[in-house]
């Protein structure tokens, strides 16, 4: 039902742009929030983009503008006024307000934080510091902080005079020199007596990310130990921000869109609309070509066993069905290792034998399976010779399938490479490639051994 009347928001939203009805857009807009807004853009042209950003107040543009398609943000960033841009990027939190900046052209990024406030400037200008996938790069640096020796009468009242604060799900505490010592909850402000000490009620083992840590080693320890937030220190223990959940829940996101991609060989750009046709075709045509590459390579090998081919044309009949189920328990086994790498359920230094071995009792009992179903099978369409060497070879490609795509994204992993890569064209390719060597072997074994 909710996302039926956001989609009919929308929808109206897209209907009044292209009708050019100012009036009944500008209260249409007002009503939606900027996400609706920028989900209403998506599907516009140009000159309907920029009739509804002439109808969104500077409030409202900079969220928009945070999370529209690269080609409408830079045609948007040539039509809007400057000064709406530096009002609208004074209006976004420090960390979303680097975000945008970020997105700008150098010359355009310098205007802007020129005309901002000072302060606000040198918040935004601390996190641009900061690589962009990490810690500080995704955190805010306004926080609700309270000195270690406050009281809670004290805490509750400095709670009520503070405006707009990121989320205060914590309270933490800090010394005089803006170490962290602590943090506690806003059930224990209530719970505690009025005169009691922060200090003794919070938890001094507090949970901490650098702000260099990468965005998903964030999202890793936000998830394991269920935070709402996780504060940013440096290596003293000074406390630069904080890394709420709403941060955290983007980064799962791009992160899951971006491994996908990769993992399908096509790199990390997944937003169809806002790349370029050519770079679009480039991105997709680099793994495609590797696969042609191996393609040809497999050809070359199959050629090698023209002998046995003679022998036994009815062989090459069943190269699909080896290569499918060699590829797609490969591919099985790259994801499943992938996919815990990524979830901080497998590291590099412990639990890889437990993988392997699981992995190797997996592979033996679906290759015992598949073997005895393909060898009835094959014997049944090409005789005893062609139904051994079907029947064997699945047994031998699926186990090794299994091994050869757990092992890959590990060692990739070791190297230094995005384990993402790993699975897909880079799997298939190697397991076809160690399919058709051990099938053809075990044929042409077959078949100068056994009586035809």
């Amino acid at each position: 039902m909710a996302h039926n009347i956001v989609q009919a928001r929308v929808d109206a939203l897209r209907r009044l742009a292209r009708r050019r009805a100012a009036g009944p857009l500008e209260r249409a807009v007002a009503k939606s929030s900027p996400e609706d807004v920028a989900q209403a853009i998506k599907h516009l042209t140009l000159a309907d983009t920029r009739f509804m950003m002439q109808h969104v107040s500077a409030e409202e543009a900079g969220p928009i503008l945070l999370s529209i398609d690269e080609e409408r943000f830079q045609f948007l960033l040539g039509a809007l006024p400057k000064e709406q841009l530096i009002y609208s990027v004074e209006e976004l939190e420090p960390d979303d307000a680097a975000d945008l900046i970020a997105r700008f052209p150098e010359d355009l990024q310098s205007l802007v934080l020129q005309g901002m406030d000072k302060e606000e400037r040198e918040d935004v200008e601390e996190l641009l510091a900061y690589p962009e996938d990490s810690a500080g790069g995704i955190m805010s640096s306004v926080a609700f902080l309270l000195n270690e020796n406050t009281t809670c009468r004290q805490a509750i009242e400095a709670l009520q005079e503070q405006g707009d604060i990121e989320m205060v799900f914590y309270l933490y505490l800090v010394n005089e020199s803006d170490q962290l010592t602590g943090v506690t909850s806003l059930r224990q402000l209530l719970i505690n007596p009025p005169n009691k000490v922060l200090r003794e009620l919070a938890n001094p083992d507090v949970i901490t990310v650098g702000p260099q840590t990468d965005q998903e080693e964030v999202a890793r320890i936000v998830a394991h130990y269920d935070l709402l937030a996780v504060p940013v220190c440096d290596d003293t223990r000074k406390f630069l921000g904080i890394v709420t959940i709403d941060d955290v829940l983007d980064v799962v996101r791009e992160e899951a869109a971006e491994d996908m991609m990769k993992m399908a060989g096509m790199g990390d750009a997944f937003d169809p609309t806002g790349t370029s046709t050519l770079l679009a075709a480039k991105q997709r045509l680099t793994w495609l070509i590797v696969t042609a590459l191996g393609g040809l390579i497999l050809a070359r090998v199959i050629m090698g066993f023209e002998e046995s081919l003679a022998q036994q044309a009815v062989i090459a009949g069943f190269i699909p069905v080896i290569m499918g189920l060699g590829g797609g328990v490969g591919i099985q086994g790259a994801t499943i290792t992938v996919r815990n790498m990524a979830t901080g359920h497998l590291n590099l230094s412990d639990g890889l034998k437990a993988l392997l071995f699981r992995e190797l009792r997996v592979g033996i009992s679906m290759g015992i399976v598949l073997s005895v179903l393909l060898l009835v099978g094959a014997w049944f369409l090409g005789g005893q010779i062609v139904g051994l060497a079907v029947g064997i070879s699945i047994l031998v490609i699926v186990v090794a399938s299994a091994i050869i795509g757990t092992c890959i994204p590990i060692l990739l992993g070791k190297v230094g490479v995005d384990p993402a890569v790993a699975t897909g064209p880079f799997v298939t390719i190697t397991i076809d490639g160690i399919a058709i060597i051990l099938y053809f072997s075990i044929a042409t074994l077959l078949l100068n051994t056994l009586p035809a």
